[in-house]
């Protein structure tokens, strides 16, 4: 950690002989206060005093969601207001960006290759053509219960007909 200056090192001295806590864990805690009495102080203080608060507030939240719809497509050949950059419209598309937190682990379906029935893991079993989440659980669950003894047998899994098995059968192993 930094050198701190003098008195803030005092201060946090004796508030770890009051207190057993780190430097670290005093630094985390004053920021937190300081933020939330900032906060409150914000909260009560009109942010211009010559203009209406809620006009204000409202722009805000207009400006907010502004932005967040600009965020979620990009375009290529036309400018915010919606006038085309002939330059650049002849190659205009609407780009759908990714989400920075999938809600689902995305996992590369598999081209090559085995899975072993009775050893896989669920991201292994998932590798499968038409098998998800919750179709790779309910065939762990039911190796549990009974081992595969032949690769025919994962059609005893519900949800897993013989369309979807001839689909995996060339992945398939015991």
């Amino acid at each position: 950690m930094q050198r701190l200056p003098k008195g803030i090192a005092r201060l946090m001295s004796k508030i770890q002989t009051v207190i057993p806590v780190t430097q670290s864990e005093i630094v985390i805690a004053m920021v937190l206060c300081i933020g939330a009495i900032a906060g409150l102080v914000l909260k009560h203080i009109p942010p211009f005093p010559t203009q209406n608060t809620e006009e204000f507030r409202s722009e805000l939240v207009r400006l907010a969601d502004s932005l967040a719809s600009a965020e979620i497509t990009r375009f290529t050949g036309v400018t915010p207001e919606g006038t085309a950059v002939q330059e650049l419209a002849r190659a205009d598309t609407i780009i759908r960006r990714r989400p920075i937190f999938p809600s689902r682990p995305t996992v590369q379906k598999i081209t090559s290759g085995k899975i072993r029935l009775n050893t896989a893991s669920m991201q292994e079993l998932m590798r499968l053509p038409g098998v998800g989440e919750a179709t790779a659980q309910k065939i762990i669950e039911a190796r549990q219960q009974r081992p595969f003894s032949t690769i025919e047998d994962i059609m005893r899994v519900r949800g897993i007909g013989k369309k979807k098995f001839e689909a995996m059968r060339p992945f398939l192993d015991l």
